[in-house]
This record gives C-alpha cells, sequence and structure tokens, in this order.
C-alpha cells in the first residue's frame, strides 16, 4: 500500500490485514521501488499523488522490472480520461477514486485481489452479517443462497417482495439482494418500503436489463449499489464484502 498520507495507510493496514493478507506500507515512490527489487506482492494499491514522482512515474518505473503484479490505482478526485488511459496503457487492473466513505474503492480493490486467486486466510468476522436474497426465480434463490452460505454468510430468501418484507420485519439482515423485476410488488416498490422499516438496511438491486433510468430512481431511493444479471459470482462476493467491510469500519 503506498500512498504519502498516514491515516490513509493505517486505514489500509487495519482492514487488509483483518481479512488475512499481509500488509506492507510506504510513504513515497523510492521506497516503493526499493520494496519492489526484494519482494514481489500480489496487489499494488498506488496513490495517484505518491511524492515525488506521482504515482504514474512511480508506476512507468516499475514496469521495467515487474509486468505481473497487480495495480489499483487511487486518484484524489474522480479519475478523468487522460489518467485512467495512462493508467491502462501500464497495465493498472482498477482506477477508482479513494473514498472511505462509500463501498465502491474496496470493492475494486477486492475484484482484483480475487483476480490473483490468493486465498484470505482469516477473515476475522467481516462476513457474520445476514443477507437476504429476493427473487422470484427459484434457480437464482438456490445459487445465490449455496454460494453466498458456501462463502461463509450467514443467508435466508424470499420468493416475493411481501414475503422478503415480513422477513425483515421479523430478522433485519445487513444487507438485501433485491430482484428488480418481481410479479406484484417491484423491486423499487420493495425497495422504498425497506428503507422505511429501517433506512439502515443496506439493498443491492439485481437487474437482468440495465436501465439508467431505473437504476438511477433505486439510487434515489436508496440502493447502494446494483449488479447486472448474468453476473460473475466472484464479483458479487467482493462487492458484498466491500459492503461488509464498510459497515464494520462505518466508512458508510
Amino acid at each position: 500500500m503506498a500512498d504519502k498520507d498516514v491515516d490513509s495507510r493505517d486505514r489500509f493496514y487495519e482492514i487488509l490485514f483483518s481479512m488475512g493478507h499481509k500488509v506492507e506500507c510506504a510513504p513515497n515512490s523510492n521506497e516503493v521501488l526499493a520494496r519492489l527489487q526484494a519482494e514481489r506482492p500480489y496487489l499494488l494499491i498506488l496513490a495517484g499523488d505518491l511524492p515525488p514522482e506521482g504515482g504514474l512515474k512511480t508506476l512507468e518505473k516499475i514496469r521495467k522490472f515487474d509486468h505481473q503484479i497487480k495495480v489499483v490505482f487511487l486518484t484524489s478526485q474522480e479519475p478523468d480520461i487522460d489518467t485512467e488511459t495512462m493508467a491502462h496503457r501500464l497495465g493498472v487492473a482498477a482506477v477508482v477514486k479513494k473514498d472511505f466513505s462509500t463501498h465502491f474503492m474496496f470493492k475494486a480493490i477486492l475484484e482484483t485481489l480475487k483476480q490473483t486467486e490468493k486465498k484470505v486466510e482469516d477473515d476475522k468476522g467481516l462476513t457474520m452479517g445476514k443477507i437476504l436474497v429476493v427473487d422470484d426465480t427459484p434457480e437464482m434463490r438456490v445459487t445465490l443462497t449455496a454460494f453466498l452460505t458456501l462463502k461463509g454468510f450467514m443467508v435466508k430468501d424470499a420468493a416475493s417482495a411481501q414475503e422478503a418484507l415480513l422477513e425483515i420485519k421479523t430478522d433485519k439482515p445487513l444487507l438485501v439482494l433485491l430482484d428488480e423485476r418481481m410479479p406484484g410488488m417491484d423491486g423499487l416498490m420493495a425497495l422504498k418500503k425497506i428503507k422505511e422499516i429501517d433506512s439502515a438496511i443496506k439493498v443491492v438491486m439485481l437487474t437482468a436489463v440495465e436501465d439508467e433510468d431505473v437504476m438511477e430512481e433505486a439510487m434515489r431511493l436508496g440502493a447502494l449499489d446494483y449488479i447486472i444479471k448474468p453476473f460473475d459470482l466472484e464479483k458479487l462476493e467482493a462487492m458484498i464484502l466491500s459492503i461488509f467491510i464498510n459497515e464494520k469500519y462505518k466508512l458508510i
């Protein structure tokens, strides 16, 4: 983890170490280059404003002797096209704004970690919250419930919005995976009612159609994120872990 800000390094260290990763931190590009000459981590989280040369210049030097290391590049603002283009030319896996107030940064980091095929040895309670899967398709409920249970999550499912609302009133989950298209009460209606019951419940919408108007409405109603069907289960796990991380460390 390479970042000039000591508080950011401390936060990254605490979170990633708690997930079972060995974490090394560096405050500047000179130290990053020296450490990478001695050992090869499976992921480098690199801040764009890293002194003294900046993240991109540092990465150019890294690529002269290491073309394999996965890199997540952090920007201080929303990444612009020029920065993204240059970063991807240098083989960056993800370019994302450094922002601890949402789950999106850690989602990008965790998705990249999944690509390394390195196994997390100990999540130390990151997955202790409950998940409710709401989908009218039995195959989808079975698939998601089986996969997430295997990954260590506590999972319940509901076949309709009405059934989900009853479940939420009796046993509130931390996260709801909510299908957007369902007979009877649709996903947006259900989302609105879930937030009325408890605004702290996190909701991720599941949708088969990428409709920007619908997704904008979902975000306005309080959805945290959405994922398009069919989706990669490993990416879904990374998204969920990022949400649980932010909840555990009170970042959202």
